[in-house]
């Protein structure tokens, strides 16, 4: 036997996924909710109908919504409302999440006019456009990182294209004269100009793909990490005699992409490493602190610099020294700070010139998982 109509429509309202209710409009109290509107707001049907609609309203929010609804009430219609301004409800829990409502004007056969009211939960849509907003915000900030990189090439690059065409030009003229001697140191220069330019190219390769590609997290031994890292630098480290301290606890993890991680890490050792003191044995000591952060820390006993320059030197290309004097890209500690900007991490440097230098990283708990057994 078929179902009269008003069943018919009782159950399509009572399993609908969108969180229902009817209101009075005499007392703006609750008649009706389906089980959605239960999941939605953690009340059990038996607490929402009689009570008064405000229960599901930030306190902060009750006031201004009393009168909107007045207004609403003596001029009924269609509505759809949070579309041009943000809107929230509160869970039982208290817990507030941002909605949509639709408003329906009822009237039953005694002219009474009731309210059906649909409550849409866009948590999620909220949580992806702030993750839109977050993304393009990233993207602005790796789009100047990278113009300002640039920038700053394109004038380093002057000055080993300057010297291959002055060079060349010698070259040539060595040639004419069969001057054998010039001709070779010609040749020098111009080697060693296009490594540089070479180096320099690379660099903004690196630090271009760095700062664009998102890092794709794992769950990582961070003693195990250092570790490889050391090994990788094995034959540098025997030339040097420098002692690596690894004083990380075993059962330490750290969420990261791994193979910027490791690059991180790896620029970070690279740089401890250059700048020793001549005549000193380096010793760098890699440790981890944990509080209301993660810390790890690479500290050496090289030659550290100015305190004014703990910001400058994570700037792409940024040089404290000749590149005669210390040979490299200048991109490794830049490499390292845009690792930490898209891990949503910090990095800070603590020296004194002729002290050392120490280099930590704040990992929010959130991006890394509590220290266990291995």
């Amino acid at each position: 036997m078929a179902k009269p109509a008003s069943e018919v429509l009782r159950m399509v309202v009572e399993t609908a996924f969108a969180a229902r209710m009817l209101v009075s409009a005499a007392d703006d109290r609750i008649v009706y909710v389906n089980r959605a509107a239960e999941d939605t707001f953690g009340y059990s049907s038996d607490e929402l109908i009689d009570a008064e609609v405000d229960i599901l309203l930030p306190s902060r929010m009750r006031a201004l919504h009393r009168e909107l609804r007045q207004a609403y009430y003596r001029s009924p219609s269609r509505v759809l409302i949070g579309l041009d301004r943000d809107i929230y409800a509160v869970r039982k829990s208290g817990a507030e999440f941002p909605v949509h409502i639709g408003l329906a004007p009822i009237q039953d056969d005694n002219g009474a006019l009731f309210v059906a009211v649909t409550v849409f939960d866009i948590s999620h849509h909220k949580e992806i456009e702030r993750q839109l907003v977050e993304r393009a915000h990233e993207l602005e900030l790796a789009n100047e990182r990278l113009a300002r990189f640039a920038y700053v090439a394109s004038h380093d690059l002057q000055e080993p294209l300057r010297k291959i065409a002055a060079f060349a030009q010698m070259m040539e003229r060595a040639l004419e004269r069969n001057d054998r001697t010039e001709a070779v140191h010609a040749t020098e220069v111009l080697r060693s100009s296009a490594l540089r330019a070479r180096e320099l190219v690379n660099g903004l390769l690196a630090y271009s793909r760095q700062v664009s590609t998102p890092p794709r997290l794992e769950r990582l031994l961070l003693r195990g990490e250092i570790e490889a890292v050391v090994s990788d630098f094995s034959e540098l480290i025997r030339q040097t005699g420098a002692q690596i301290v690894n004083e990380v606890a075993a059962g330490v993890t750290v969420d990261a992409d791994k193979a910027q991680f490791e690059r991180c890490l790896s620029s970070l050792l690279s740089n401890a490493i250059k700048y020793r003191k001549p005549q000193l044995t380096p010793r760098i000591v890699f440790s981890a602190k944990d509080g209301d952060e993660l810390h790890v820390s690479v500290a050496d006993n090289g030659i550290g610099f100015e305190p004014k320059h703990a910001e400058a030197i994570f700037e792409p290309l940024k040089r404290l020294h000749s590149f005669s004097q210390y040979p490299g890209a200048g991109v490794g500690l830049a490499l390292c700070k845009a690792t930490c900007e898209r891990h949503h991490w910090r990095i800070e440097a603590v020296s004194q010139l002729g002290a050392g230098a120490t280099f930590t990283l704040s990992i929010p708990h959130g991006e890394t998982a509590a220290p266990r057994a291995a």
